[in-house]
Formats: structure tokens, C-alpha cells, sequence
């Protein structure tokens, strides 16, 4: 080989290495700037994005931390408060409440039959009695109806003490325990219609405290009443004659007896 072909060599691998060493010093150079390039995004992102995600969170926890701070404050407040600062609950005494000379009785009555349920403690109702009356003498019960009790008071619906009440809860209830300030004698009366017979209520105005009397209510009262005020005639089922024993002093005969109406009326 001549020397001139040795120099060609020398520069064809002179230039292979040049080539080699400019080849890595560009891939250096180019993995550096996408590093800047990767950071430089990187830092972007937490500074738009993260960073104030980041005080939001922190500033949420701190009112988290202060609210629970002021419940705790409130609680051992409250439990450091004395008795007698707390609020006074108003009690009542149904005993306190009876008038004197009058006996509490309760009755439990259908909310249909107590005005609907619209009745209040304090009012003042009258007491209409539906009672099955037996007869002796045709061996059957006579239903009568009739006033029994006037302007009476009531001292209590159910536990409420107090007026007015719940108007919606009694009116869907179906029964509901009245209580009424009663004489003595007049609390037993009631009880024996209690157990013979039905009451309603009937609700008084405020101002009205009067009595009067009442027949008890019938077919010939019914006919009264119609022909007085509307001057229509009824015509009602006619009582049988009753047939009763008359004494002689020796046997008891048995003799017809008579009895005369006029009107619907006895003569």
C-alpha cells in the first residue's frame, strides 16, 4: 500500500469519528432539552394547577378546624350552665284545675261525638245522652235520647291541659279522653250512662252559660216541634194501651186502661 492510499484511510476514520463524537454530543444535547423542556412543563402545570388546588384544600381544613373549635365551645358551655339559668318548663296540675266542689272525671268518647274533635280545656258543653231504656211491660228496650247535663266544663283533652289544642291530631283520632270537672252526683250519673248508653258533646259559645229545660227527645216531641215551628203534621207510630193489674183487696182483677194523647201529648 502507498502512502497516498494510507492518508485516505486515515482521513476516512478521521471523519468516522468525528462523526461518532458529533452524533453523541447531539444526542446529549437533545435529551438535556427535553429534560429543561420536561421540567419547565412540569413546573407550569403545579404552578397553574396544583399549587392552588393545594390552598384550596388548606383552607378548607382550617374552617373545618375552627368550626369544630366553636361546637366545642358551645358544648362545654352548656354543660358548665347551671340549673338555674336553664329555662323554667311550665307545669300544670290537673288538681289545681278542678273548680271547688267539683270532682275530675274523664270519659272516652268517640272524636265524632266530642264536636268533631274541635273541643279545647276550657270550654263549656252540654251532654246529650242516647240510652236504651228497658220496658217491663213489652219486655224490649226504649231508646231515648235526652239532655242530661248543661253547660259543663272541660278540664282536659287527652293529657293537654292547656288551650287551644291540636285540632288536626284530634279530629283524626278515633276516640279521645275528655275530662270534665263534675259534682259528685253528676259524676255518677255519668258513669251509669257510661255503661247503658252513649253521650255526644255539644259545644256552648263562651258567653253562654243559661239552662233551660229539655223534654226528652221522642216521636210525639218530634211531631210537637214540627207542627210549632213549620206547622207540618207528623204521623208517629201510636202507643198500645197498657193493661195494668188493679187491686180489690181480694184478687187482683185486671182491668182495661186507657190512655188519652192529644197532640203527642198525655191527658
Amino acid at each position: 500500500m502507498n502512502l497516498e492510499n494510507k492518508k485516505q484511510i486515515a482521513i476516512i476514520i478521521l471523519a468516522v469519528g468525528l462523526g461518532l463524537v458529533a452524533s453523541v454530543g447531539t444526542g446529549h444535547y437533545i435529551q438535556t432539552r427535553v429534560d429543561q423542556e420536561t421540567a419547565k412543563i412540569s413546573q407550569e402545570f403545579e404552578n397553574k394547577k396544583v399549587k392552588p388546588m393545594m390552598r384550596e384544600i388548606d383552607s378548607l381544613r382550617k374552617e373545618m378546624q375552627k368550626l369544630a373549635s366553636m361546637q366545642a365551645a358551645t358544648a362545654t358551655k352548656v354543660q358548665e350552665q347551671k340549673p338555674s339559668e336553664l329555662p323554667a318548663v311550665p307545669k300544670s296540675s290537673l288538681a289545681l284545675r278542678t273548680p271547688a266542689g267539683k270532682r275530675a272525671y274523664t270519659v272516652r268518647i268517640d272524636s265524632l261525638s266530642a264536636v268533631g274533635g274541635l273541643v279545647n280545656p276550657g270550654d263549656y258543653i252540654d251532654v246529650i245522652a242516647h240510652m236504651d231504656i228497658p220496658d217491663p211491660v213489652s219486655n224490649s228496650n226504649q231508646n231515648v235520647s235526652s239532655m242530661v247535663f248543661q253547660n259543663i266544663q272541660i278540664l282536659a283533652v287527652g293529657t293537654n291541659l292547656q288551650a287551644p289544642g291540636g285540632y288536626e291530631q284530634q279530629q283524626t283520632a278515633r276516640a279521645l279522653n275528655i275530662t270534665f270537672a263534675l259534682t259528685p252526683e253528676e259524676a255518677s250519673l255519668m258513669s251509669f250512662i257510661e255503661k247503658h248508653g252513649r253521650m255526644q258533646l255539644i259545644l256552648r259559645a263562651p258567653a253562654e252559660t243559661e239552662t233551660e229545660i229539655i223534654q226528652a227527645a221522642s216521636w210525639s216531641a218530634l211531631a210537637d216541634y214540627v207542627f210549632e215551628k213549620q206547622g207540618t203534621e207528623l204521623i208517629i207510630p201510636k202507643e198500645r194501651a197498657v193493661i195494668q193489674p188493679v187491686s180489690t183487696g181480694r184478687v187482683d182483677e185486671v182491668k182495661p186502661f186507657i190512655q188519652i194523647f192529644q197532640g203527642g201529648r198525655s191527658l
